[in-house]
This record gives structure tokens, sequence and C-alpha cells, in this order.
């Protein structure tokens, strides 16, 4: 049955309405044609879902063909079985007569033998010419109706109606409606209950050795393709989710897919990406390609059912899972497929599920869900494009957060069977990357605060990647160690003290070993060569060129990176999911602040200190309140960098080194003797604060000396001059006054 496939989708993409069959007995078609097709869509028909409820269904989409189109007459009986979907579901028969002879000896046999058939579910049309102003030719007509109705009428059901060309049609219409309609519902039931059958006797075969998943995927399929176009659309979804579990838990799974050109580009969306009979082997389909045509036909009816939210919620949860099975096959895939796959799954699903979202028409928690949903996508986005980046050497220009630090030191880097190598003629971009990790320096704060920065890998790119060499010897330990990585210099930290920077430029600018790039065996890869060697492989796996661009330079990875930060944290924002989106903001920040943009990054900075600081979290307030102070003293906000001095020296004593504290120190003081514009009032009860000596209570009037000790502690690291101190007694009461 496997040699059907392509024929199947074929039919799928040509079929997408009910066929109404037209037997044109009388030769009227013509006559009658414009005045029935202006009835389809049906605009309301009541049919059985597969649980034999009724559904209201509207806009039924309905096309009528003449039995001796080419579209009916050419099929075989095989193709009928397998493909009864698409067979007319009523049968409307054409008829006019003139005669009551003529209809008892030549029309009445014809029309007998036509609706013999009892698959065939049909009603006929009496089509009248005559003009109301005929009346001999009415009465005829009227007469020969009439015999046609007892004839072909039942107790159970009535088969005929009456169409005058030249008289009132309103009540010809609804009755025909109602025919077509009662048509279409029988045969549906009828098909129904054949394909759950068929499907209820493959099934109790799932688990042994004659069981063929192809056979059970076209009668499944054909049935939930049935119910999309009667418009059931929930029971056609049902349909396509026991068919993925069904795959999960019987399908026989043996080559897996993913090696075509192309396929790093997600397809959840797009059901024809590939023709079915190209993804099948010996009547199993290759679960990479299967899982997404699944996925993208219930997205597809989840979209007809105007429920984007359920396709981002069933999006993002397939992404996830289906990551990880990408991961058990990554070692026969192409180098980081897993992660360009995630990503252009991740980026469509966005699109799509925002076209199709309408905020008008949901209620607030469901919006909420929406927006965290296209939050959480971006933001699955944004780490496996970082990690991307850190791989072809743009770690170092990434900001070493608690955020990032969190995300991609837990994410693992990928796993090849074998590392790539260096390619051909790549001398150039060898000495290209070498320049851009030894000119990178970390920049140092205001303050001279210093901070062991945060990792940005799992484990060492360079000692990882250099394990997947096989072919290589481990080295000497000193060779993994010979250059700096993105997420710290970690790696260069380890070398000796005497390895000054000159030497390191001197190795480390050697370029390659041959002329042809080639390694020896016993010389492990540099940090400078594992990058070129993993942006050139990301070529040959990267499909999309605008993907490709965005990885090309330092400049367009930046201005991606910002779209997908800036996506996440206005979706979590709009989500009320407050916190994740602030965080987030502080990656904004820290972009304009590194740009120049410093009145963008004092504004997204004053929101992640502000929550930092209302959540209690001092240590994350230590981190980046310093860069807030710094946009400030950069723009001349005297008031805010006061506010911020006043702040950091409030935090923890143990957040900040001594000299650190003291520097803060130095700028209020510096600050509070300058001729500042305007005077601050500053909250600084947390720096100095006072209570009153213990002593006898003293009695004084008004005029009276009188000697009142106040002891003063002061918070700042060092000693501090108060030119002034202004004490404010305020009168208070005992319980026993006036006793």
């Amino acid at each position: 049955m496997a040699n059907y496939l392509a024929q199947f989708q074929t039919i799928k993409s040509s079929c997408d309405r009910i066929v109404i069959a037209v037997e044109d007995v009388s030769d009227l078609w013509l006559n009658v044609k414009e005045s029935f097709e202006q009835r389809v869509p049906v605009k309301k028909a009541c049919l059985n879902n597969k649980a034999r409820n009724p559904v209201f269904v509207e806009n039924l989409p309905a096309e009528f063909i003449q039995t001796t189109d080419s579209r009916l007459r050419s099929r075989f009986p095989q193709e009928q079985y397998l493909f009864w979907f698409r067979e007319p579901y009523a049968t409307v028969v054409l008829v006019t007569c003139e005669d009551l002879d003529e209809f008892k000896t030549i029309l009445k046999p014809r029309l007998k033998l036509i609706v013999q058939n009892d698959e065939r579910e049909w009603f006929i049309v009496f089509v009248s010419k005559a003009h109301p102003s005929n009346d001999q030719a009415t009465k005829m007509a009227k007469k020969v109706y009439a015999r046609l109705e007892a004839d072909f009428n039942t107790k159970k059901r009535e088969r005929c109606c009456k169409f005058d060309l030249h008289g009132p049609d309103t009540e010809f219409w609804d009755d025909f409606d109602s025919k077509m309609v009662d048509c279409i519902r029988n045969t549906l039931d009828r098909r129904v209950q054949f394909y759950e059958e068929e499907i209820r006797r493959l099934s109790e075969q799932r688990f042994t050795p004659i069981w063929n998943f192809c056979n059970f995927f076209i009668l499944k399929e054909s049935l939930a393709f049935m119910f999309e176009m009667s418009n059931l659309h929930e029971d056609s979804l049902r349909e396509y989710d026991e068919l993925e579990l069904c795959y999960s838990e019987s399908g026989k799974h043996r080559e897996f897919g993913g090696l075509d050109t192309g396929d790093d580009q997600a397809a959840l969306l797009n059901p024809e990406a590939k023709a079915l009979n190209q993804i099948v082997q010996d009547d199993v389909f290759r679960e990479f390609e299967f899982r997404q045509y699944i996925f993208a036909c219930q997205a597809k009816l989840l979209f007809k059912l105007s429920r984007p939210i359920e396709v981002a919620a069933r999006g993002y949860a397939f992404v996830v899972g289906f990551s990880k099975t990408l991961a058990l096959h990554e070692n026969a895939l192409p180098f980081c497929f897993r992660e360009v796959w995630v990503i252009t799954a991740c980026l469509g699903l966005i699109k799509s599920t925002s076209l199709h979202y309408d905020d008008g028409s949901v209620a607030i928690d469901s919006e909420k869900e929406f927006y965290r949903l296209q939050g959480d996508l971006y933001s699955l986005c944004r780490v496996k494009f970082m990690r991307l980046a850190y791989l072809i050497g743009y770690g170092a220009e990434i900001e070493k957060s608690p955020v990032n630090s969190a995300s991609l030191s837990m994410l693992p880097w990928p796993k090849p069977a074998t590392w790539p190598s260096i390619p051909p003629d790549s001398s150039a971009e060898i000495m290209e990357k070498e320049k851009m990790v030894l000119q990178v320096n970390s920049r140092e704060k205001l303050f001279s605060i210093h901070r062991k920065p945060l990792p940005l890998e799992p484990s060492l790119l360079l000692r990882e990647a250099n394990r997947r060499r096989a072919f290589l010897s481990a080295g000497n330990l000193s060779e993994l160690y010979d250059s700096s990585d993105g997420s710290g210099l970690d790696a260069n930290s380890k070398l000796p003290p005497n390895r000054s920077a000159s030497n390191l430029m001197t190795r480390t600018m050697s370029g390659p070993a041959t002329s042809e790039t080639s390694l020896p065996v016993d010389r492990p890869m540099r940090l400078s060569e594992i990058h070129v060697a993993a942006e050139h492989a990301l070529k040959q796996t990267i499909s999309d060129p605008d993907f490709m661009t965005s990885l090309s330079s330092l400049e367009e990875f930046e201005k991606r990176y910002m779209e997908l930060t800036k996506g996440a944290a206005d979706n979590y924002h709009r989500s009320w999911w407050k916190r994740h989106g602030v965080v987030l903001d502080g990656e904004i920040a820290a972009l304009f602040f590194k740009h120049g943009n410093y009145d963008l990054a004092v504004k997204s900075y004053e929101k992640v200190c502000a929550l930092y600081s209302a959540e209690g979290w001092e240590e994350l307030l230590a981190d980046v309140l310093p860069d807030l102070a710094e946009c400030q003293k950069i723009l001349n906000d005297e008031a805010g960098y006061l506010a911020s001095c006043v702040k950091l020296l409030s935090l923890d004593s143990g957040l900040f080194s001594s000299k650190e504290r003291q520097g803060f120190q130095s700028e209020v003081v510096r600050l509070a003797h300058s001729e500042m514009k305007h005077l601050v009032p500053l909250d600084v009860s947390s720096l100095i604060t006072f209570a009153g000596n213990a002593g006898p209570p003293l009695e004084l009037c008004d005029g009276d000396p009188g000697t009142l000790s106040v002891a003063v502690w002061n918070g700042f690291p060092d000693d501090i001059t108060l030119e002034s101190l202004s004490l404010r007694l305020s009168a208070s009461s005992s319980a026993d006054e006036g006793n």
C-alpha cells in the first residue's frame, strides 16, 4: 500500500471539498449550473461527528461535478477503496419530462437503474420548464412530478424536489439544501464506520509480525482528512493525535532522516514540505520527517479552529522534546544541526502564531499565556543562537551576565562524531580569529571593580573540540590551553606567569602546520582553528542564507541578538512575567552600553536595579548597579549618579572590597562638596543611624538648659566629616501621663 503514498498526497492537495455528483439525465446542467453553484459552500449543515453527536458546521465546502467528468470516471476499484473520502457524498439526479407516458416508459426505468446502487446517497431534482402563463404545460408538469414522487419517495424519506425555471424558488432551495445535507451526513456516517472498522482491524495486528504502519497511516489519515473536508476539525485533530501516539508506540524506526538539503529548516508548519513517498523506506516512515509532518497537520487544524495559543504551546513542547531526540542522533547529523533546527522552528512558530493571533477576542488569562509562550520561544531561540555565535568566535562579545551564564553553562556542546576539520586555504581566517581573540580586553568597570567573569560554557571548548578529534592524540596539556577562550579567558589564566602576551602572539599567529592547513597527528587544534572549522561546518549545515548572514559578522550577530532578546523581553512584559522581562532588559542595556547609547542603557538598567532592589537580590544588584552609575556619570546625571553611589554603599559590605567601597564614598563626598545645580534629597538612613543614650528622663521647660546625649553610627567605610547635624525633638506621651 506504500506505493499509493504519492497518489494519496496528490489527491489530498487537489481534493479540498466535498464532491456532489450531478447525474444530468435530461441535459439540464447548463441551465441550472449557475444557480446550483451559488448554493456552495453550504451556509449551515448539521453533521454527525465521530461520536455520532450532531454538530452544526458553517460554510461546508462543496463542489458539483458531473458524473461524466473524467475526475469521477477514471478510477479503479482499488483506488476507490483506499481513497473513499474523495468519492461523491451525494448524487443529484436532474430530470425533466413533459409527457406522462414518456415518464413511465423511458424515464422511470432509467432512474431505477441509476439509483439502484445502495451505497450511493441520491435525490432527484425535477426541473419544470413550463411557463406560468401556459396552464396546460404547468398541469402536465405537476402530474409528472406527482408520479415521480409516488414512485421514488418513501414513508421514511422524501427523495424528490421540484425546481421551476420560471417560478419562485425560495422554498425549493430550502428543500434542496436539506436533502443535500441529509445525503452528505448519511454518506459521512457510512464512511466513518467503514474506516473505523478497517482501522480497528489493523490496530489488532499492531504487535504482530504482519503489522504495517504505512497501511494504517493511509486509512487513519484518510479518516482525518475526510473530517477536515467536512469542517469537523476537532475530530480530524483527534485522529492525528492518535496517529502520532500509534507511531511512537509501534513505529519501526530504522533510518532517522535529516540528511537532505534543507532539512535544517524546520517544517513544523508545512505538511507538504516533502512528498510522503520520499520519507518512507520499507513501509516505515523516517522519524525526522514524519513527526514534523504530523505536527504540521495538527497545527493547520488548530489554526482553522482559531487556537493559535495551543499551536504555540504544543509547538514549544514539541521543539523541546524533539531537540532531545535530535541529540540522540547528533553524531550522524550535520554539525550543529540540532541548534540550527531549533532556531528555525522557534522563529517559524513565533511568526505563524503571531499572524493568527487576535488579541481582541481572548480572555486576559489566555492573552497572558500566549505572550508567555512567545517569550519562551524567543528565549529558547536566543540561547541556541548565542551558542552558535560562541562556537565561531563571538563568545568574548557576549555579556557574561548571570542569565547568560545560567543558560549557556548548562547547555552542552555539540557532539559530532568528529569535530570539523580546518578547511584548506583558511590561513587568513585563522589569523583574523587569532586577532579577535587576543584583542579582546575585559572592560574595567567604574571604581575599578573586579569580578571573576561568569562562565559561558559547560566545559572548555578547547578541550571538548580536541577530545572529539578522535584521530588526534590528546597532545600536550599546555597546547590545549595555548589560547584564550571567549568565556572570561579561563584558559589563558592557566598559563604560566612567564608566558607574556607577545610570546603568545608569536605562538598563535604562526598559522597552520602545513600549506594545506592539515594538522599533524601530535598537535591539537588551537581555539582560533576551532572557530574557523566550526564556521565552515555551519555554512554546510545552514541552508537559509538570511540565517547565515546573521552569523557572518559581529555586527550582524549583535543585530539578530538584539532582536531575539528584545522579542523575549517584550513578550514577557506583556504576559506579566515581569521578572523574566526585566532580567532580559538588563541584557539589552548591556548592548546599548557597549555601543555608547547611554540614555537607552540607563532606562533599562533602572528597571533592572529597581527589580533587584525590591526583591532583595543584593548580589545581582551589585553586578548591575555599577554599570548604571557609570552611564549616569557619563551623562552627567549628578542626582542619579549620587543616588547610585549611596545605594552601592548601602549594600552588604561583603559584596565589595574595602577599596571599592572607599571609591563609592569618595564620589559621594566629591559630589556633596561640589556646586550641584539642584539640591538632591538622599536617604542615607542605612549608612548613618543614631539613637539616644540611656539615662534618667529630663524634665525641662521652655528656656531651660539641658544636655541630651545622642550616639551616631557611621556606615561609611571611612570616617566622614559632617559640617552640620540638626536634631529635632518630637513630643511623646506615656501611658502613665496624667496620673
